[in-house]
């Protein structure tokens, strides 16, 4: 189903909600709606492989998420008339939020598309849900619900990055190939006593280095 979940909040106030599927919806909602400015506008937010989609009529909030392959249009028609039966039907709002999702989802045929709806898209804008919710989310899905975990706040400072073990590998066999280059090149250059002298030179800096990285791995 392209419509998955909807909620209608009322001064910031959830007040009805419904969703076809499993799923953590209440959670992104109520973050999104805590968000949204409550001045009478229409807004499209891209999420992951997720819209959300909202209108904030005098200080009502009516906002959906739906598939990404779901149409735009039929998003907003179906705020729209959510729109116009809440200003009706205030409370035990469930149903109707149920009907309507049923209707926008398996029976397109039967909506009626009112003068001038449909040219209102090109005036909603489509941003990044980042911009609004002032971090990054993850949304994972599966076949029964959508869930979403935190990646990272914007402008939190990047985490320290640890070298994975096969990195240590490929970089031990950089290290391995590069020391045999110099150690040929000192034979073939300053001759062995040399060469002797520079490999004793470069294993005590390569074990240094190594030491000194561990503790500082220890001391974080």
């Amino acid at each position: 189903m392209p419509i998955l979940f909807s909620v209608i909040a009322c001064d910031k106030r959830v007040v009805s909600k419904f969703a076809t599927c499993d799923g953590n919806f209440v959670e992104i909602s109520e973050r999104m709606v805590s968000k949204i400015p409550v001045h009478d506008h229409k807004m499209t937010y891209l999420h992951g492989k997720y819209l959300i989609h909202y209108v904030v009529h005098k200080k009502n909030i009516f906002l959906c998420i739906t598939e990404k392959s779901c149409q735009r249009s039929r998003a907003f028609l179906f705020l729209n008339q959510i729109q116009r039966r809440f200003a009706e039907y205030v409370k035990n709002f469930e149903h109707i939020l149920a009907e309507e999702m049923y209707r926008y989802n398996e029976d397109y045929s039967t909506i009626v598309i009112r003068n001038g709806e449909l040219d209102e898209l090109n005036r909603i804008s489509v941003e990044r849900s980042e911009t609004i919710l002032g971090e990054k989310m993850l949304l994972v899905d599966s076949i029964d619900s959508l869930s979403y975990s935190t990646i990272s706040y914007v402008g939190r400072a990047p985490e320290q990055i640890s070298i994975s073990v096969q990195d240590k590998q490929r970089f031990n066999f950089i290290f391995i190939g590069i020391f045999m280059i110099i150690v040929g090149s000192s034979v073939y250059v300053f001759g062995p006593i040399s060469c002797v002298t520079a490999t004793v030179i470069i294993v005590f800096t390569f074990i240094r280095s190594l030491y000194v990285s561990k503790n500082k791995t220890h001391s974080n």
